[in-house]
């Protein structure tokens, strides 16, 4: 539709029009305004379903922000300036959300960031997803941000703590895949120093950092968060089914790397994990489901062992 106003807005100049094309020209310009209406209206409602809050911040700084992005602020205008947002920020988080933004270039667009927000009197932690959009020599952000505090906002990465399975249906996931009579591996993993780094900075960031390595372990290695399964308040297991994905697993902790030593940074606050591992290959399928899952928990207490060199053990 724009390229054929365009090719009559060129007949218009040079002088060249009947009634007929300037007939058929508004009939095109009309066109193209319904679409662009359809689009932005189009645009709007697909905010206004969205649980995350979004945010536009344009070249001078101006951001405006959707209802749900408004809730997680402390002030009431859905107009506000940048400086204005970053002084709602808690002082030990601002310049590390700057350092965040300094990094988004033309080539790497994208960001992630966590940040306090102050709100009614009190610190919640943000998640904020981002992207760089340069247009004509014009730089703007668009943000989508939602609470990481899990009594606020049941739908945050902290829930994937709160929705881990716990025993029972650990067993009842091992009897399942002894059924399939397909080799599987038991992976059984505890963040040591996470009780540390709750009586530093308090249990929140111990949740929100024990909730990433989570989401990460899944990520790489599983299908479904939910196929994860919390033992005891720091310990985890969860079942590998394909062997190249054990693999994998096995190669990262021998090199080492972040699986060794993960590095978090949430706000002011950055803190290294130090997780063990402890491996049991599943090719006998009619044992007791509680030997099977006894077996992974020992290679587990082995890797945890002063005695042991590596940060894993695997039992065969």
């Amino acid at each position: 539709v724009l390229t054929l106003l365009l090719f009559n807005m060129r007949d218009v100049f040079n002088k060249d029009i009947t009634k007929q094309k300037l007939k058929r020209l508004k009939k095109d310009y009309e066109t193209l305004q319904d679409s662009s209406e359809l689009l932005r209206q189009r645009f709007i409602t697909m905010l206004g379903i969205l649980d995350d809050g979004v945010a536009f911040r344009s070249e001078d700084d101006t951001m405006f922000g959707t209802q749900q992005f408004m809730s997680l602020m402390p002030f009431e205008e859905a107009e506000f300036s940048f400086d204005r947002f970053l002084k709602a920020m808690h002082p030990n988080d601002q310049a590390s959300y700057l350092e965040t933004l300094k990094k988004v270039s033309k080539r790497k667009p994208n960001y992630d960031a966590h940040y306090r927000m102050e709100h009614d009197g009190d610190s919640i932690w943000i998640k904020e997803k981002g992207v760089r959009l340069d247009v004509q020599k014009r730089t703007m952000y668009i943000t989508m941000i939602k609470g990481l505090d899990v009594k606020r906002f049941p739908q945050s990465d902290i829930e994937v703590l709160n929705k881990l399975s716990i025993d029972k249906a650990f067993f009842e996931h091992i009897q399942a895949l002894n059924h399939q009579r397909k080799t599987y591996t038991l992976v059984a993993f505890e963040l040591s120093n996470i009780p540390a780094i709750n009586n530093k900075y308090g249990r929140e960031i111990g949740d929100l950092m024990m909730a990433e390595f989570i989401s990460k372990m899944s990520y790489h290695f599983l299908k479904d968060v939910h196929a994860v399964f919390r033992l005891t308040g720091i310990r985890f297991a969860m079942a590998i089914t394909d062997h190249r994905k054990v693999e994998m697993l096995r190669r990262a902790l021998e090199q080492g790397g972040d699986l060794v030593n993960y590095k978090m940074t949430f706000g002011g606050v950055t803190e290294h994990v130090y997780p063990s591992f402890g491996m049991h290959v599943v090719d006998v399928f009619d044992e007791p489901v509680d030997a099977i899952s006894d077996r992974v928990n020992k290679a587990l207490n082995i890797a945890l062992d002063d005695n042991t060199p590596e940060n894993f053990f695997i039992i065969r």
